[in-house]
C-alpha cells in the first residue's frame, strides 16, 4: 500500500507540474542483479559458505524546471533478495552466525532492500544577486576525486552555495546526523572549496572539511572534529586521462586514546590514476597509499586515513567492497593500504567490451596475522569485467573477481583459500 500511495503523489506532482507550464520529464531503471559469493566469510573452501541469490533494483526519477528553478525527486527500491526476506547490510548478505565487523560502518547507511527517497532536491540562483547559486536537499556529493568523502550512493542531506565559473567557490553544509532535534549533538560536515578550470580538459581544486561529531557517534571519544585539506586534479595530459588526489587530516577526538586522553587525527593519502585511450584499447593504473595504525600500537594518536564514503565499489570487486580491510572494516577507500593497479580494456565488438585490471594489494601499517604475529601481506586481485550493449538502453555487464589473501586473512591452523565473485547486472534504463 505504501508504494501504492507513493506513485499516486508522483503522478500527482506531474500532473500539478504541467499544470504550472514546467518542464517534467521521468526516468528510471530496472536492474537485475545475480551474484555467487565463495569464501567470503570463512576463507576456507573445506566448509560451504558459497551464496548465491539474485535480485531487483528500481529507480523512479522525476524532473522539473520552470524559469530558473530546478528539481527532482528519485525513489529507489534498493536490491531486494528474490524469494526471501533476508537481513542484508551495505549489499552482502550476512549468513547467520558471521564474525562481528561485518557490518555496516558507524555513520554509514545501511538502506538495503529499502523503498524511499534516494533524492529530493531544488537547484535555482539567486534573484538579484549574479551567478550565485543554491542546490538544497537530498543529493548526491563528492569532493575533489571522491576519495575522502563521497554520497553517491545514497546521498546526503546539504546545502551548497556557490559562485560558479571558470574558478568556482561554493561553500557546503551537509547534515550527517540529527541526533536530538532539542540538543546540539549532531554530526555535520562544513566544506570550503575552490574549483579552478584551467581549461575545457583540466580542473584542479582545492577544499576544506571540517567534520564535526558532537557526540563521538561516528568519529569516537565523547566528542570530535575532524579537519581534512584536499588537492586534487582531474584532466588531460597529452593523451592521458589523469586523476590525483593528495588529502591530509588534523582535528582531534576528546578522550579516543588508548591511554584515555585525546586522540589528534594525523593521517593522509595520496591517489593517482590514469586512463590512456589506445585506438579501440585502453590502459589504465591506479597508484594509492592511505596510512594506518601500527598494530599494538598505544599512542593516542590516530594515524589511520579516516574517509566518509559511501557503500558502492570503489576500486576493486572483492576487497574493500565485499570484505574487511586492512583498518577492519569494508568500504573504508585505501585506509592502511597500499595499492598498485594495472589494467586494460578493449571493444571487441560493437556490443562487447572486455577489460582485465590486476591489483597488488599491501598493509601501509602491518596487521595480525592471526597467529600471533604481524604482516602486511592483503593479497592480489585480479578483476574481469564483460560488458555487453544488447540494445541502446539494455546493458548485461558481468564481473567476475578473485582475491587470492596474503597472510593477513590466513586462518589459525591453515591458510586462507581464494575468496571469489562473479555478479551480473541486468540493465534497462529509460
Amino acid at each position: 500500500m505504501k508504494k501504492f500511495l507513493v506513485i499516486i503523489v508522483v503522478l500527482a506532482l506531474t500532473v500539478i507540474s504541467t499544470a504550472a507550464m514546467a518542464e517534467v520529464t521521468v526516468s528510471g531503471s530496472v536492474d537485475i542483479r545475480s551474484r555467487s559469493l565463495n569464501n567470503l566469510t570463512d576463507r576456507s573452501d573445506k566448509t560451504g559458505d558459497r551464496d548465491n541469490y539474485t535480485q531487483t533494483r528500481v529507480r523512479l526519477n522525476l524532473d522539473g524546471k520552470h524559469d530558473n528553478v530546478k528539481g527532482r525527486i528519485s525513489f529507489e527500491n534498493d536490491w531486494e533478495t528474490w524469494g526471501t526476506e533476508r537481513n542484508t547490510v551495505n549489499n552482502i548478505a550476512i549468513p547467520v552466525g558471521a564474525p562481528t565487523g561485518v557490518e555496516a560502518r558507524p555513520g554509514q547507511s545501511s538502506a538495503t532492500n529499502k523503498f524511499g527517497i534516494r533524492e529530493g532536491w531544488l537547484d535555482f540562483t539567486i534573484p538579484g544577486a549574479g551567478p550565485a547559486h543554491v542546490k538544497v536537499g537530498h543529493q548526491f556529493l563528492q569532493l575533489g576525486n571522491g576519495w575522502f568523502f563521497r554520497s553517491n550512493k545514497y546521498g546526503s542531506d546539504a546545502w551548497v552555495v556557490g559562485l560558479p565559473g571558470k574558478n568556482t567557490i561554493a561553500f557546503v553544509d551537509v547534515k550527517a546526523a540529527e541526533s536530538t532535534t532539542t540538543q546540539n549533538d549532531d554530526i555535520d560536515a562544513y566544506v570550503l572549496l575552490d574549483n579552478y578550470k584551467i581549461d575545457d580538459t583540466k580542473t584542479v581544486g582545492v577544499y576544506f572539511t571540517r567534520a564535526t561529531d558532537r557526540r563521538g557517534l561516528l568519529l569516537g571519544g565523547t566528542e570530535a572534529n575532524l579537519d581534512n585539506i584536499g588537492l586534487w586534479f582531474s584532466g588531460k595530459l597529452g593523451p592521458m586521462n589523469l586523476q590525483a588526489e593528495f588529502d591530509v587530516q588534523m582535528g582531534k577526538a576528546k578522550g579516543a586514546g588508548a591511554t584515555g586522553g585525546d586522540s589528534k587525527f594525523k593521517g593522509n593519502q595520496i591517489v593517482v590514476q590514469g586512463n590512456m585511450p589506445i585506438s579501440t584499447a585502453s590502459v589504465n593504473f591506479t597508484l594509492a597509499r592511505g596510512t594506518g595504525d601500527e598494530f599494538g600500537s598505544t599512542s593516542d594518536d590516530t594515524k589511520s586515513y579516516v574517509n566518509l564514503l559511501d557503500s558502492d565499489p570503489h576500486y576493486t570487486v572483492v576487497y574493500e567492497y565485499l570484505v574487511r580491510t586492512a583498518c577492519g572494516f569494508i568500504n573504508t577507500g585505501f585506509c592502511n593500504t597500499t595499492a598498485l593497479n594495472l589494467g586494460g580494456g578493449m571493444d571487441v565488438a560493437k556490443w562487447l567490451n572486455v577489460s582485465l585490471d590486476l591489483w597488488w594489494l599491501q598493509a601501509t601499517e602491518k596487521v595480525s596475522d592471526n597467529r600471533g604475529g604481524t604482516t602486511d601481506e592483503l593479497g592480489t586481485e585480479i578483476d574481469l569485467t564483460l560488458k555487453f550493449k544488447l540494445y541502446d538502453q539494455l546493458t548485461w555487464n558481468w564481473q567476475i573477481a578473485r582475491l587470492m589473501p596474503g597472510k593477513a586473512y590466513q586462518l589459525a591452523t591453515e591458510d586462507a583459500d581464494s575468496m571469489d565473485a562473479i555478479q551480473g547486472i541486468l540493465s534497462y534504463k529509460f
